[in-house]
């Protein structure tokens, strides 16, 4: 065993089981019939009957005994917080094993999660497969199959019905009540200060977080869309894309369970929420036509493995490698409408004075701490290498790389903006080219304990520049100027920002 969970400040790990005792997932045999098929959550309500199985799932999954079966929701929500809020520890001898290799890492055990790297994707696949066939079994329907929340389609943009009924099992009344019924905005936060161009009804909104969409998927490397690995004696190093945008943004909006890491499967459109992040997953692959990690050096990533108690009770080892491809899997997703964030390419702001000739470069010196309201400038060098050529490629895009220290326990936003004068921030929106992207941590903490006193935690995040540039017209320019802008909490501190070739 490489990690393993901890008890402790009244938090008992979830589904203890005997090393003798689990069965690899690969010796089980393979899905047979049609594949299951996840619809949008926002138009199952009309199936009566499919909403009628779906609550009765999850109400048998609730009256089971958490302490004996681990297939109960309480045991199940357990598992996203023993994994999520740094109960599992890398065991001192893998890390001192890694130490010896050149792996890093300084103490006896590590805190272990499976957020900020690549193992965010593959581990939430898991998770949600395995819930998914516990209700199946349950209801004793094999074909059932878990809604998808379609927060990336215009229709989609809301709370679904079947999660706001407060005598469903599918409620939670902890959700931020503002919330329940407004079109969610991926691009605000619980107390940001927001300069963004002001949006005066819901359409606008809409189109924004299309954009925010867009720029999400719109990555060219494995890498940029899932994070770094993560070794063992060492430290999650960097979230990809599929991490920091509109899953995190989702989380943030509902609130309440899901607004904190160790709380957040205890809310039943938790499991939906990430249903649409694998399905994100799965469309990256598929129709934008994109490669997970492959070649020389991904084994260990293939390899990684987890244990999970499936629909039988049985602890399952299951390997990365084993979730690659959702049809091996036995379920598939159902595309009603268009994506329309496909289309939505972010074009150069409008109503921008821009100086004439070159700007005056910005020193900035690190570490800085980010103050709300104060806005920090900083002129970065690009390789020599995607200048010569006038930009970057496909295979070796340029990035925005912002190494941070945060505490994780507290939420925080900044915005960052490229090549925007200065004092015109404020006319620059997620829908503009110069606007790179959003940081926006999850907290950690809630739950059972956990969370608190884990420290600060240094963290990489990658912007992506290849089509910013050639938008822009600068792919020669030697410099691009780049703006901070804080927009909610405090404890960030930004430890370096430069721009690298991502390959």
């Amino acid at each position: 065993q490489v990690i393993r969970c901890v008890s402790a400040d009244g938090f008992n790990c979830p589904g203890v089981y005997r090393p003798e005792d689990v069965v690899d997932f690969s010796a089980l045999p393979p899905p047979n019939g049609p594949l299951r098929v996840r619809r949008p959550a926002h138009l199952v309500a009309a199936d009566k009957e499919y909403v009628r199985k779906y609550e009765a799932g999850v109400r048998m999954m609730r009256d089971l005994d958490a302490s004996g079966d681990p297939r109960s929701f309480k045991s199940q929500a357990a598992i996203h917080e023993a994994y999520c809020n740094f109960h599992y520890k890398v065991t001192a001898v893998a890390a001192a094993a890694s130490r010896t290799a050149g792996g890093g890492g300084g103490t006896p055990e590590i805190d272990f999660d499976v957020h900020f790297s690549s193992i965010f994707a593959p581990w939430h696949r898991m998770y949600i497969y395995f819930f998914e066939r516990i209700i199946g079994e349950l209801i004793g329907d094999t074909t059932f199959a878990l809604p998808y929340w379609n927060w990336d389609a215009p229709d989609g943009m809301m709370l679904p019905p079947i999660f706001n009924n407060a005598s469903s099992p599918l409620y939670d009344a902890n959700r931020d009540q503002a919330h329940v019924t407004a079109v969610m905005d991926l691009n605000k936060g619980p107390g940001a200060d927001n300069e963004l161009p002001l949006c005066s009804d819901d359409a606008c909104v809409k189109e924004n977080n299309l954009s925010v969409i867009y720029r999400q998927m719109a990555v060219d490397t494995a890498l940029q869309f899932h994070g770094n690995k993560f070794c063992a004696g060492g430290t999650p190093g960097s979230p990809g894309s599929l991490e920091n945008a509109a899953h995190t943004a989702v989380h943030i909006w509902v609130g309440g369970d899901m607004g904190v890491l160790g709380t957040a499967g205890r809310d039943p459109v938790f499991y939906s929420h990430h249903a649409n992040v694998d399905r994100m997953w799965h469309l990256w692959t598929t129709t934008l036509g994109n490669q997970d990690f492959v070649g020389a050096g991904t084994g260990d990533w293939r390899d990684t493995s987890f244990v999970f108690y499936d629909e039988k009770r049985r602890p399952v080892r299951i390997s990365v490698r084993d979730v690659l491809d959702a049809g091996r899997l036995g379920y598939t997703y159902e595309e009603r409408e268009t994506l329309e964030w496909l289309d939505k390419r972010p074009k150069p702001a409008t109503g921008i004075d821009r100086p004439a000739g070159p700007s005056v470069p910005a020193a900035l010196s690190f570490p800085v701490a980010l103050k709300k309201g104060r806005k920090e400038y900083v002129t970065v060098e690009r390789p020599e290498e995607a200048r010569a050529s006038g930009g970057s490629s496909k295979k070796a895009p340029e990035v925005l790389v912002v190494d941070v220290t945060i505490d994780p326990c507290e939420y925080a936003k900044f915005d960052v903006l490229v090549n925007v004068p200065k004092g015109q921030e404020a006319r620059v929106g997620p829908q503009d080219t110069e606007f790179a992207g959003t940081f926006e941590n999850l907290p950690h903490g809630g739950g059972d304990g956990g969370g608190r006193g884990m420290g600060r935690l240094t963290l990489t995040y990658r912007f992506a520049l290849r089509e910013l540039v050639e938008d822009l017209g600068c792919g020669q320019d030697r410099r691009l100027d780049v703006t901070l802008v804080p927009r909610a909490g405090g404890m960030v501190v930004v430890d370096d920002v430069r721009v690298e070739l991502c390959n």
